[in-house]
């Protein structure tokens, strides 16, 4: 029996802080469409599907929303939402590029924005609460990257011939089972 407690809903998302030479960060405004903020301004990614690694959102986001594979710096930040029926981990990777890139996917439209235009604009205009304060701390140098390694992926529903995690799974068993 599953104790209900541990019954509520658990979401990883990936977000993207894309950043040009000239210190401009990419912006993008979700469409009227989507479920959770429409028309606001925010970081490219989204969450992760089943069976879907952290690593493997992120690749699946900069190719499709972004065109280009990029390779991650790292990550700077994770924020942990708490909310009603639900957690959501939003792990923040770091993309740097020479060029400003043109962007696709499920975006509305897209624009480059240098500090003093995010300072400018109004948290109310933001996917995600902390969205200003988050990006305004990474141009700052306030946060430290961590490799994207931090993160191992096991695919247990992969493992199931391993001889090993056969007999590691088989120990955890009660004998009536």
């Amino acid at each position: 029996m599953t104790d209900s407690k541990y019954s509520y809903l658990k979401i990883n998302a990936i977000k993207i802080i894309v950043k040009s030479d000239n210190e401009k960060i990419l912006l993008i405004r979700e469409p009227e469409t989507n479920e959770w903020m429409p028309g606001h301004w925010g970081l490219p990614g989204g969450k992760t599907l089943e069976k879907e690694s952290l690593y493997e959102a992120f690749k699946r986001k900069v190719v499709g929303d972004l065109g280009v594979d990029f390779e991650s710096e790292g990550i700077v930040k994770i924020e942990e939402l708490l909310m009603d029926g639900k957690t959501v981990l939003m792990f923040h990777a770091v993309v740097n590029t020479k060029d400003e890139i043109d962007v696709g996917g499920e975006i509305a439209e897209f624009k480059w924005a240098d500090r003093s235009e995010i300072e400018k604009m109004d948290l109310a205009e933001f996917t995600e609460y902390f969205n200003k304060s988050l990006i305004l701390d990474y141009l700052s140098g306030n946060l430290q990257i961590v490799d994207f390694n931090l993160i191992k992926t096991h695919k247990f529903f992969e493992m199931g011939e391993d001889p090993d995690y056969k007999r590691w799974l088989k120990s955890g068993k009660k004998e009536n089972e």
